[in-house]
C-alpha cells in the first residue's frame, strides 16, 4: 500500500476527498507527492518521491488510468535506473493499494514546484525541437542533484531499494 500525497488543485481536478489519517506506505519508498503541472506539451500530473525525489509522470490524458499509468511508469523509471528486477518487483507489489491524502511536507513541495519547472522546460524544449520523450524528461530528473537536499535522487533510489533486497534475504 502507497500513500499518494496530492495538492489542493490536484484532489480538485480528480474528484478525490483525502483521507485523513493514511496507512504509512508499506513499500520501501515511502509515500509520493502529485501536482498537476502544465506544460507546453499538455498537462502532465507529476509524482515526486518523498523519499528520493525520483519523479514520474503521467499525462492527464490517460487520468483514468492513473495508477497503472503510474506504476508502469514507476517500474520504467526503476529499470533505466538499473535497480535489478527483483528489488523493482519487491516495490511495485506495494502500489495495487491506494490511499489519497494531502500534503504534508512543505520541504517536498519546494522541491516538487523546482521539478515541475523543470518539465515545463524539458517539454518546450523537446517540442520545439522534436525530442519530447517522458522517460528521458524522468531519468534526466532522477539524476539532477537536489540543491535543497544535497543528493542525487537517483543514487538514494538505488540504495533504499538495495537495503530492501538485502533484508528480504536475510528473513
Amino acid at each position: 500500500m502507497i500513500t499518494l500525497r496530492c495538492t489542493k488543485k490536484l484532489l480538485k481536478y480528480l474528484g478525490i476527498d483525502p483521507i485523513d489519517e493514511p496507512s504509512p506506505s508499506t513499500g520501501r519508498l515511502g509515500d509520493w507527492y502529485a501536482n498537476l503541472v502544465p506544460t507546453y506539451a499538455g498537462d502532465l500530473i507529476m509524482f515526486v518521491n518523498e523519499k528520493t525525489l525520483i519523479t514520474v509522470a503521467v499525462p492527464t490524458l490517460l487520468d483514468e488510468e492513473l495508477i497503472f499509468t503510474f506504476r508502469s511508469r514507476v517500474l520504467n523509471l526503476l529499470l533505466m535506473l538499473e535497480i535489478p528486477i527483483r528489488q523493482i518487483e519487491q516495490e511495485i507489489n506495494h502500489y495495487h493499494e491506494v490511499e489519497y491524502a494531502k500534503t504534508a511536507s512543505r520541504s517536498v513541495l519546494g522541491s516538487m514546484n523546482d521539478i515541475a519547472l523543470n518539465y515545463q522546460f524539458i517539454a518546450e524544449r523537446g517540442v520545439d525541437d522534436g525530442s519530447l520523450s517522458l522517460s528521458d524528461a524522468e531519468y534526466k530528473l532522477s539524476n539532477m542533484p537536489s540543491i535543497s537536499r544535497d543528493f542525487f535522487p537517483a543514487d538514494v533510489a538505488r540504495k533504499l531499494l538495495k537495503q530492501d533486497s538485502r533484508e528480504s534475504s536475510a528473513n
